[in-house]
C-alpha cells in the first residue's frame, strides 16, 4: 500500500507544480518576475522529480514500463514548462498560454493517467496477493 500512497502524493506534487507554473506566467506578465529557466527545465528541481529519482522501490526496478514512461513524460513536461516561461518572459503571453493550455496540459494529463494506471496495477497485485493467501 505504501507504493500506492507514494503515487498519490506524487500526483499531488505534480498538480501543485502546474498551479505554480500558471502563477509564474501571470507574475512574469504582471510583475516582470524573472525565473531560472535551467531550474525549471531540470527534472530533479521539483518534488515529483525528487520522488521519482529517489524512491527506493522504483530504483530497484528501473526497467518497469510505467517508471520508464512516466520518467519520459516528466522530462517532456519540464522541457515544455521551460518553453512556457521563456515565452512569458519574452513578452509572448499568448504563446505561453497556448503552450500551457495545449501541450503542457496534454503531457500532464498523460502523465497522471500513467500514474493512475500504475497505481491500479499495484492495487491489483495487492488484491491478488491477499486473495491467494486466503484460499
Amino acid at each position: 500500500m505504501e507504493r500506492v500512497s507514494d503515487i498519490e502524493k506524487a500526483i499531488g506534487a505534480h498538480v501543485h507544480w502546474v498551479s505554480w507554473l500558471r502563477e509564474a506566467v501571470i507574475n512574469t506578465f504582471t510583475a516582470q518576475t524573472r525565473f531560472d529557466i535551467d531550474q525549471i527545465r531540470s527534472v530533479e528541481g521539483c518534488d515529483f522529480g525528487k520522488w521519482l529519482e529517489s524512491c527506493q522501490w522504483m530504483v530497484r526496478d528501473p526497467g518497469n514500463h510505467w517508471y520508464v514512461k512516466i520518467r519520459r513524460l516528466h522530462a517532456e513536461f519540464h522541457e515544455t514548462s521551460a518553453r512556457i516561461v521563456e515565452q512569458a518572459m519574452s513578452g509572448n503571453l499568448l504563446k505561453a498560454y497556448s503552450l500551457l493550455y495545449g501541450d503542457l496540459l496534454t503531457i500532464s494529463g498523460r502523465m497522471v493517467i500513467a500514474l493512475r494506471a500504475w497505481q491500479t496495477e499495484l492495487l491489483t497485485q495487492i488484491w491478488w496477493q491477499q486473495n491467494s493467501v486466503d484460499h
